[in-house]
């Protein structure tokens, strides 16, 4: 065996080629990622002078008429209680519709217009309520930007459905000088129950 073969067939050589691959493969693979990735060029480094960074609403524990630091659902201002169970039992139970558009935040109601939204074609999962005393209400949050609530809820008889949990979130909507806390959100826990047989 001649020494060109002895050195080609040697451990140490083909460790040496092992690694040799291995930092060509990895510059090939840094130079393919900056190219498609887009690297820093003259005209992407300028900033845009009109840009302006919008920054999310500090948030602050939520605090009620009381002044008490809200934990529980039972300790939010009557008016954000009585939006909540309002929304339920029109836009969720399909019921009073203009009343249920009125304690809908504009974020949600935006996706329809009015006369759609009146005709109960509405961008909210529908469901028939038995009796609005009876739903069961668990506070997940409160600050000064969202609250969300847990809401667990049962069928009529009549509709052959298993009880619901859903989210719903209230958020704080100017209008002129006055704030009103609105509904915004309003989701399925899990997927919608399927009727009964």
């Amino acid at each position: 065996m001649n020494t060109v073969q002895t050195a080609l067939s040697s451990a140490r050589f083909n460790r040496l080629i092992l690694w040799v691959g291995v930092a060509v493969f990895l510059a090939g693979a840094f130079a393919l990622v900056f190219k498609f990735a887009g690297g820093s060029d003259a005209t992407s480094a300028k900033p845009d002078p009109g840009f302006k960074a919008k920054l999310p609403a500090p948030t602050h524990p939520l605090r009620n008429a009381d002044g008490v630091t809200v934990k529980t659902f039972e300790q939010l201002n009557p008016a954000m209680r009585s939006t909540i169970r309002k929304f339920i039992g029109t836009a969720v139970a399909r019921k009073n519709l203009e009343e249920g558009w009125n304690v809908t935040a504009p974020s949600l109601r935006s996706q329809v217009s009015h006369k759609q939204w009146m005709t109960g074609n509405l961008p909210v999962i529908p469901y028939p309520v038995d009796n609005l005393d009876k739903v069961q209400y668990y506070l997940d949050y409160a600050s000064t930007t969202a609250v969300l609530i847990e809401v667990g809820v049962a069928p009529k008889a009549s509709a052959h459905m298993r009880p619901a949990t859903f989210q719903l979130e209230i958020v704080p909507v100017k209008n002129g000088t006055t704030t009103h806390w609105l509904v915004d959100y309003w989701m399925s826990r899990w997927t919608p129950p399927l009727p009964e047989n």
